[in-house]
């Protein structure tokens, strides 16, 4: 099957050939229920051809005439079959730019605007759901104004609906002269934007269908395998590696309801879902992986699981340890990024997992580890080149790229059998007096305590040290430590004092991205206002903070009026020392 995905130069045709070997096969199963029993709806490989086909017919009807440049439809659709088929149907006859729903009316409009969109499909009306009202105000506020198209669920006669106007098409194969060539761009995806503005990310063909090449070289996937899909399209892992992935092996793409993995009763009954769909491979981020590994199998029959497969950031060891010795199966780590089309480290579920590592590096990817020592082990930036590497930013004239090298920010090694480990973010390092200490140790420590779930260090501002670390735990349920004993574990198990956290704090829940990374920058703000309350202790202050685009964190201070004079000046010192943004709001004394 890998050789036959090298063999076509788009998204459609991989789909189209899936389509002639196995057109009877489950493409999609989509669980739209799970209580009191499954409910589910499957798409074959012909039906899914037809699908894409006809998705793609009717959004050509609607792009501009007369314009030159590739029509440009952006989607902000939950994880239902749609959003699969209007991604494909997308790059078979234009740019495909999914988004994230969850991101702000402002983000989404920035991303559009520099897309160019020509039309917009979003998620109908839903009292649980302000995708819709969101997508209506943005659509207002381009420049250009596009064709508004709802999903799922009816707008009204004012706005098409996806689902009526699919019927309306007919063809299920797309005239060859309507296909795009290998480097055309397929898809715009946009980058995280933790720390500022989402980036749009220019994926070609090639690149997409170089790591579909490389996964189906590593994973030892057949027709007929059920993969679970937690993810959503707007994330590379679940439309690329899992998703186009699937298609090229002819396996079926399981969708556990709308919500995918935020929905906790997917969680809560994953064993249940593995057995009730025979699922030959399943996994998540390492955040869902940790909250699988407190679930009992009980009587769930997992005996069709091959493998766990967990990425976007490390998984704890402790956490893998757990996951392993309850399913009794191997788990592993995967390593990608929004600008390799997904993957740069991949398994090889031939072979048992590396304790730590996140995969070997691909066949079709060059990696060199930027450090002074070069040889194996060697701790520094990791730098990927290849096929599967993006062709820049959208909109900005300077590449990314030197020498064809991207810098990836991320820091790692390799081992002599180039299984590649990663440490941490280059941006994520802490300084503290000159020295640079890399969360991961402080993570790490943490994350072997038995009571401790999941946790994340970052920089806490210091007017002497500049920075000083400190760290927030999540713990497992029914656990009992104290902040003050986690801070002394890791006092006696850090042996780089530096690195030993100022203060442990535990939290209900860390804050977590779309698709459930631990959001360092939510934690940042965190600990910056802890600095601020701790100077301005002596007043009656308020604060509200916000990481803005630029990194810096703001922060609005409501101060008594008979204070003012005296928080200002703190503030002038804070600002000057820290780098931290202020407004003071003042409020009449009573």
């Amino acid at each position: 099957m890998a050789n036959q995905s090298n063999t076509v130069s788009s998204t459609y045709e991989l789909i189209s050939q899936a389509a002639q070997r196995s057109p009877d096969a489950n493409a999609i199963t989509f669980v739209k229920a799970m209580a009191p029993a499954f409910v589910d709806e499957t798409i074959s490989y012909s039906q899914l051809l037809a699908h894409v086909s006809r998705t793609a017919r009717m959004l050509r009807e609607h792009l501009p005439s007369d314009s030159d440049k590739p029509g440009v439809i952006s989607f902000l659709l939950p994880n239902i079959p749609q959003a699969s088929f209007l991604l494909w149907g997308s790059e078979a006859i234009g740019i495909a730019n999914p988004l994230n729903p969850l991101l702000s009316e402002d983000a989404l409009t920035s991303l559009m605007e520099k897309a160019g969109t020509d039309i917009i499909v979003a998620l109908g009306p839903n009292p649980n759901s302000d995708i819709w009202q969101k997508s209506v105000a943005v659509s207002q506020r381009l420049s250009k104004k596009p064709k508004l198209i709802s999903a799922l669920i009816p707008a009204g006669a004012e706005f098409d609906h996806y689902d009526t106007l699919l019927p309306q098409f007919k063809g299920d194969v797309l005239p060859e002269e309507w296909l795009p060539k290998q480097d055309d761009i397929a898809a715009y995806f946009h980058t995280g934007g933790t720390t500022g503005t989402p980036k749009l990310a220019q994926h070609t063909h090639t690149n997409q269908l170089t790591m579909v090449h490389s996964y189906l070289g590593s994973m030892n996937l057949a027709e007929g395998n059920t993969i679970v899909n937690g993810l959503p399209m707007f994330h590379v892992a679940g439309s690329l590696v899992i998703a186009l992935g699937a298609v090229a092996v002819g396996a079926n793409m399981l969708l556990p309801t709308i919500a995918g993995f935020r929905d906790p009763n997917v969680i809560q009954r994953h064993w249940d879902i593995v057995d009730h769909y025979k699922v030959s491979v399943s996994g998540g981020i390492s955040t869902s992986i940790a909250s699988m590994a407190g679930i009992p199998i009980g009587q769930a029959d997992i005996s069709s699981l091959k493998c766990m497969i967990t990425g976007g950031a490390p998984t704890p060891i402790s956490v893998a340890k757990e996951i392993m010795a309850l399913t009794e199966r191997p788990l592993y780590q995967i390593y990608g990024l929004t600008e390799v089309a997904g993957g740069i480290a991949l398994p090889n579920i031939n072979e048992a997992p590396v304790q730590g590592s996140s995969g070997y590096i691909l066949e079709s990817v060059e990696v060199r580890i930027n450090s002074k020592q070069q040889q194996p082990g060697a701790v520094g930036e990791i730098c990927v080149r290849g096929p599967m590497v993006f062709a820049g930013y959208l909109g900005e004239a300077e590449s990314p790229l030197k020498e064809g090298w991207l810098h990836t920010g991320d820091l790692g090694y390799l081992d002599d059998k180039r299984n590649l480990f990663i440490t941490g973010r280059a941006k994520d390092l802490i300084i503290r007096s000159g020295h640079n200490i890399d969360p991961a140790v402080i993570e790490a420590c943490l994350d072997s305590h038995p009571d401790v779930s999941m946790s994340a260090a970052v920089a806490k501002p210091d007017i002497y040290a500049g920075e000083l670390p400190v760290a927030y735990v999540q713990l497992h349920p029914n656990a009992s430590v104290t902040e003050e004993e986690l801070r002394s574990y890791a006092m006696e198990n850090i042996s780089e004092r530096p690195a030993c956290p100022k203060s442990v704090q535990i939290l209900k829940e860390l804050p977590v991205t779309a698709v459930g990374k631990i959001h360092k920058p939510s934690l940042r703000v965190l600990a910056a206002e802890d600095v601020v309350n701790e100077t301005l202790k002596e007043f009656s202050v308020q604060l509200k903070s916000k990481l803005l685009e630029s990194g810096v964190i703001a922060i609005e201070v409501n101060v008594n009026s008979a204070e003012i004079d005296s928080v200002q000046q703190h503030c002038t010192t804070m600002h000057e020392a820290l780098g931290l943004q202020f407004t003071l709001c003042e409020v009449e004394t009573a």
